[in-house]
């Protein structure tokens, strides 16, 4: 089967060419903003510049500008703004200008950092692919800065769901620390396999990831996450039927700055994190991160014990028996960054992402949690393994970003992007024979570019708007040997094969009506093509085989296709009930594109492509975000969810076996608040409680008692009600020594990793504690307690059957200490 990919070094080409070309412009920039409202003016001069504004909304509120109709430096035309307002301005570190009143210059340190006082600051987020602030996004919308990542010891995107209501992130049975699957709001993944894709998609500064497979590996020296909720078809495309999550990385400033962490905990946990941003003339800049995070694990293979060194036959090679191993899940990663800026003029930038990871080392493995035919449970955290568990990655990729201002007011943006991952590892479920021990080999190659041309003058014409079109192609090589010696007493092998290539058209908008209401709509068409090919052998190697018994269909050879185009969009309506207040409501609808099944194929029926599914989501909410000491979001939901994708796990001859196809038609209702509050100087307070009601309306399977069992079930990942908060408190202890504790912690209802309802995990509480001191604004060092009540909790499911159930164990209290150097 041939893939129709397109080469990245033409697009790569063009952006370079076209930056290159505006070199020869003037350094200044043509401003026209009109007198009026300063904070109209202030988001005009953003949406122009590019610059980051520091300041209090109250501080603005009311003040006029006289405007600024000339040819200026950005710093000039912002004092031109600012000029009569009783404001004035400092740069800082970085393309950044903190503005505060004239009387009080003191007020712009607590302007940029909002934590000696009560009052709390505006974040800004680019949700709609433009700047703006939380209260502008009609969505739901959480923001989490890089310096609240780096205080919770968020490193990947289970970390993260510990305080993102409405999101559960899981650890896959296969794949290591970078593979992780996500449910937002009760729609999400469960395919452990490279060529799936998340239902939230996942963007690295901007670029797309279509693997679920390439996810974990660039999850350090970030300035802030974003998790957007419900269906985000306009702007972000293909399979956001769940919502979208942005990571954006720290971009080299204009002066040099940087910082270097050590950590350190039991059960041999290592992480160092080192980055340093520098200019290196007035157009060029440079930012290099790099982290290295090894672990001994916390599982302990006991070994087969007796079922090791015999076969089920003589002609039958005997089973392995690896000694007892206390590190069997021990592994280290590491990665690193190079972001290169090159501004040649005022209005145009142009941005170099390169970036790699590696993982090599030992992995978890399930743990039986019910006896198995002559197998016992496990106790927590041990298996009795044949196997010693491996795996190995590598990736790399690189990224172009071109933002060129044209006459107009408009701004071009040509995004560029390569991903390449190969990966091996060997695995089993646990058990003490070779039932069926899987060694994987993955290659995973992905190209996209997409481009965006929007407006700037939103701010005065009360419009702003965005069109836009991408491209995407990938492919996925996957190769696997299954070792059944002890059970079908024979070896498989597979070789499948998969390329997809989709394009979009998208347009969103949004429009001011009058002084409160706001109107936004957003349309995008998106075509998709990708074809699967492959077999799977039985290579027989002792003439033994019972493979018949099983599976009679294997051998098996395919090739199929699949094509779909679909409408996605949302439109939404917003009223501005105060200054600080907005009440929205919005109807979007996602989908998330069809495809195929990527576990073992022992029939043609299982490599037929399953159909795209789609979400149509209401949603209502009010956001009360001032300056104030208190803010809160709240929203209600409801989703019609068609054509759901999952894998439903078929007994085949006594052997539990997940095929991933359309299995149910659902409903999903919930709510959720979000509370930040500062009672008084130092302290803060967050909470976020969610609620979930799901039901399977309807379910498509041949089966009568699979359809009976399953209607009505709850969707996975879908707890009733969880709730999460983190207290924090900072005071002088010392001349220029701060001291900075918080405890914070989540409890979440039980739910159910799989359709058939068979396993309830959850219903637990999972609390963290750290104590910083912080000497000056150049050294830290902190001590850590992860997991405090020792929950032996779950983080991953495996093929669960009203008998069978193998969980991924989280893990248990962890303690450490972390020292921070910063410059």
């Amino acid at each position: 089967m041939k893939s129709s990919g397109w080469g990245s070094n033409t697009a790569l080409a063009l952006l370079c060419t076209m930056s290159v070309s505006v070199a020869a412009q003037a350094q200044t920039q043509a401003y026209d903003i009109a007198a009026g409202d300063l904070k109209t003016a202030l988001d005009s001069f953003v949406a122009r510049s590019g610059v980051q504004l520091i300041y209090k909304l109250d501080d603005v509120a009311g003040r006029r500008s006289h405007g600024v109709k000339a040819q200026l430096p950005a710093e000039a035309a912002l004092a031109a703004l600012l000029g009569g307002s009783g404001l004035q301005l400092r740069r800082e570190a970085g393309n950044a200008f903190v503005i505060f009143p004239v009387a009080a210059p003191a007020a712009a340190a607590t302007a940029a950092t909002a934590a000696d006082d009560t009052a709390l600051a505006t974040v800004t987020v680019t949700a709609q692919k433009r700047p703006q602030t939380l209260l502008e996004v009609p969505s739901a919308v959480l923001s989490m800065s890089g310096e609240r990542l780096r205080e919770l010891g968020v490193n990947d995107f289970v970390a993260l769901s510990q305080y993102t209501p409405g999101l559960v992130a899981s650890n896959q049975l296969v794949g290591g620390r970078t593979v992780q699957t996500f449910t937002i709001r009760g729609i999400g993944n469960d395919d452990f396999r490279p060529n799936g894709s998340p239902s939230a998609a996942v963007h690295f500064d901007g670029v797309y990831m279509g693997s679920s497979a390439l996810i974990g590996g660039q999850m350090f020296d970030v300035a802030r996450v974003e998790v957007l909720k419900g269906p985000q078809g306009t702007l972000y495309g293909r399979n956001t039927t769940a919502g979208a999550i942005n990571v954006i990385s720290r971009k080299p400033g204009r002066a040099t700055e940087g910082q270097a962490s050590l950590t350190v905990g039991d059960y041999g946990n290592v992480r160092s994190e080192a980055a340093v941003g520098t200019p290196l003339d007035e157009h060029w800049s440079v930012r290099l991160a790099g982290v290295y995070d090894r672990s001994d694990g916390y599982q302990t293979n006991l070994g087969p014990g007796a079922y090791g060194g015999v076969s089920a036959a003589p002609a039958i090679a005997k089973n392995a028996a690896p000694a007892a191993d206390a590190k069997s899940a021990a592994s280290a990663f590491s990665a690193a960054r190079a972001l290169i800026a090159f501004k040649p003029v005022d209005g145009s930038s142009l941005l170099l992402n390169l970036h790699g990871f590696h993982e090599s080392g030992g992995a978890q493995l399930p743990e039986r949690t019910l006896a198995s035919g002559k197998f016992a449970p496990n106790a927590p955290y041990t298996v009795d393994s044949n196997i010693t568990p491996a795996l190995r990655k590598d990736s790399h990729g690189a990224s172009l970003t071109l933002d060129q201002e044209l006459p107009g007011e408009l701004l071009l943006s040509l995004l560029t992007g390569y991903e390449h991952l190969q990966q091996s590892y060997r695995w089993n479920d646990g058990q003490p024979i070779r039932y069926f021990d899987i060694d994987y080999a993955d290659r995973v190659d992905q190209r996209l570019l997409e481009a965006r041309l929007r407006n700037l003058d939103g701010a005065e014409r009360g419009l702003d708007w965005v069109l836009g079109a991408m491209l995407f192609h990938d492919s996925v090589d996957m190769r696997s040997a299954l070792d059944s010696s002890d059970y079908l007493r024979t070896v498989y092998a597979t070789d499948y094969r998969q390329s997809r290539d989709s394009q979009a058209l998208f347009g969103d908008l949004s429009k001011t009506i009058g002084q409160y209401w706001s109107v936004g709509l957003g349309l995008r068409y998106t075509t998709e093509r990708s074809g699967f090919a492959g077999s799977s052998l039985d290579l027989n190697p002792y003439t033994t085989s019972l493979n018949r018994l099983a599976f009679p269909k294997v051998p098996v050879h395919f090739d199929e296709h699949f094509r779909d185009g679909r409408w996605s969009g949302k439109g939404t309506l917003s009223y501005r009930a105060t200054p600080a207040t907005m009440l929205y409501a919005s109807f979007g609808q996602g989908f998330k594109a069809g495809g195929f099944d990527g576990s073992t194929i022992t029939s043609r029926e299982e490599a037929l492509p399953f159909q795209s599914e789609t979400v149509r989501a209401y949603e209502g909410g009010v956001k009360y975000l001032p300056n104030g000491p208190l803010q809160v979001d709240a929203s209600l939901f409801y989703y019609d969810y068609r054509d759901m994708q999952a894998s439903s796990v078929r007994n085949i001859a006594n052997i539990p076996t997940g095929v991933r196809t359309n299995v149910a038609k659902a409903s999903i209702v919930g709510a959720e608040l979000n509370v930040v509050a500062r009672p008084m100087r130092g302290l803060d307070l967050v909470l976020g409680v969610s609620t979930l009601r799901s039901s399977i309306a309807d379910v498509a399977s041949d089966d009568p008692l699979e359809r009976a069992r399953r209607l009505r079930s709850k969707l996975p990942n879908t707890p009733a009600y969880t709730a999460s908060a983190t207290v924090r408190y900072q005071r002088p202890v010392g001349a220029g020594t701060v001291l900075v504790s918080s405890l914070s912690g989540r409890w979440i209802d039980k739910y159910y990793g799989e359709l058939d309802n068979f396993q309830a995990i959850g219903g637990d509480f999972v609390g963290d504690a750290r104590l910083e001191l912080r000497f000056g604004s150049r050294w830290s060092l902190a001590g850590w307690v992860k997991n405090l009540t020792d929950s032996r909790r779950y983080s991953g499911v495996g093929t669960v059957t009203a008998t069978t159930a193998p969980l991924l164990r989280a893990a248990p209290r962890t303690v450490g200490l972390t020292t921070t150097a910063s410059f």
